[in-house]
This record gives structure tokens, C-alpha cells and sequence, in this order.
């Protein structure tokens, strides 16, 4: 006979529990409200956003990268100005901001006026 040893597999059970629980905590409290009731499989492309971290010494900025889906952009600018009033905190002492990346779309009009 074999003793198995399954601490490992306890070890990941109680950190994958701690993520789900994690997950459903930032959704109640930064999430819009049409997202109440949403599953891990619709929250997950906000969770797997590409972007930025950048750390300074008083704050820390994540710097987040537009969907291609405006209803999803929208529901993002949303977070980052729940998370923006809600003002958290690293525990370090450190400002957590949210932030979209610009949309890096053209302005013409400036073109426009010196053209003309």
C-alpha cells in the first residue's frame, strides 16, 4: 500500500476558494449593479484586461486596456470610478488607481485648423 499525501492539493483547494471568494468581493463592491448576480465566466475578460502597473511612492496606478465592446467599456469606466471614490488602499499605505489607457483615436480637428 501507498500513502498518499495530499497536502498539496489541500494547499490549492483553499487558495482557489480564497480566489472565488476574492473574485465575488470586488464584484459586489466595485462592479455596476447589473452585475450582481454575474458568474466567474462573465466576469473573467475583466479580470484578463491587459495594461500597465505603474508603482509610485505614494500611489500605485493600473492602467487598464479598452475592450473593443462599448457596453463593456462602459461597465469598465464604471469600476475605475467605483474604485476611484472608494479610494482603497495597498497595505503599504499606497494609493490603488484605476485607469483606462487612451483610446489613442486621432483628433482631426486640430489638423483642420492648422490646415485652414
Amino acid at each position: 500500500m501507498y500513502e498518499l499525501d495530499n497536502h498539496k492539493d489541500q494547499v490549492m483547494t483553499i487558495f482557489k476558494v480564497a480566489l472565488a471568494n476574492l473574485g465575488i468581493w470586488v464584484r459586489d463592491h466595485y462592479f455596476p449593479v447589473e452585475y450582481a448576480h454575474a458568474t466567474w465566466h462573465r466576469l473573467q475578460p475583466f479580470f484578463q484586461l491587459p495594461g500597465r502597473i505603474f508603482w509610485g511612492r505614494e500611489r500605485v496606478e493600473v492602467e487598464l486596456k479598452r475592450f473593443n465592446d462599448r457596453a463593456l467599456n462602459r461597465d469598465l469606466e464604471t469600476l475605475c470610478a467605483k474604485v476611484a471614490q472608494g479610494q482603497p488602499n495597498l497595505p503599504d499605505g499606497r494609493h490603488l488607481i484605476f485607469r483606462l489607457q487612451d483610446s489613442g483615436i486621432l483628433h482631426l480637428d486640430a489638423q483642420e485648423k492648422e490646415v485652414a
